[in-house]
């Protein structure tokens, strides 16, 4: 029993540990990509007039709130992986209890060798890992915590993707608009 209670907590401190690194990316995420967006979506609004202008406004501010949002949400449910870590120790403890298959994909995911010449002890997690992860802990109805923590550590990718993905358009957009104010 204390072998599991250690695997379960060393598996939330690793999960936790990637939560809070990447709560951290995603918020600088988030200003880079609101900054240049606000610039943006203010030069759109002094280059047009009439119609158009209205239309920008529109248009703008989705693509301010999807490209500023993504990164937030993503940050707001990476902090709540950290704020249910109590819940999360209890959750994988009964995941690894009841299912062999799940104590094997919590140890892939947890134990990693440290590499040579390490002092510390190196935590190596690819997507795969926190996926099968996901998988395992998804088919469980009886867990509150754990689903929506790997839904967290999981989608954190596709989230900063979106927003940074539209970093083109807006950079394409501030140039055509420049040009349309100056001229």
């Amino acid at each position: 029993m204390a072998e599991i209670d250690e695997l379960a907590r060393r598996a939330v401190a690793t999960v936790t540990l990637l939560a809070d690194r990447a709560a951290k990316v995603a918020t600088g995420v988030a200003v880079l990509v609101g900054a240049i967006a606000v610039v943006v979506f203010l030069i759109g609004l002094a280059a047009l007039d009439g119609a158009a202008r209205s239309v920008w406004v529109v248009i703008g501010l989705a693509l301010m709130i999807v490209a500023a949002g993504a990164p937030l949400l993503a940050r707001w449910r990476l902090k709540s992986v950290q704020r249910s870590a109590t819940e999360l120790v209890a959750d994988v403890r009964t995941l690894i209890d009841r299912n062999a298959e799940a104590r094997r994909v919590v140890i892939d995911t947890v134990e990693q060798p440290a590499p040579e010449g390490s002092r510390s002890t190196a935590v190596v997690v690819d997507g795969r890992r926190f996926t099968n992860l996901r998988t395992v802990a998804g088919t469980a109805n009886d867990l509150r915590s754990l689903p929506s923590a790997m839904v967290a550590v999981t989608t954190f990718p596709f989230l900063l993707f979106v927003s940074l993905a539209l970093l083109p358009v807006f950079f394409v957009l501030g140039v055509v608009f420049l040009i349309a104010w100056v001229v």
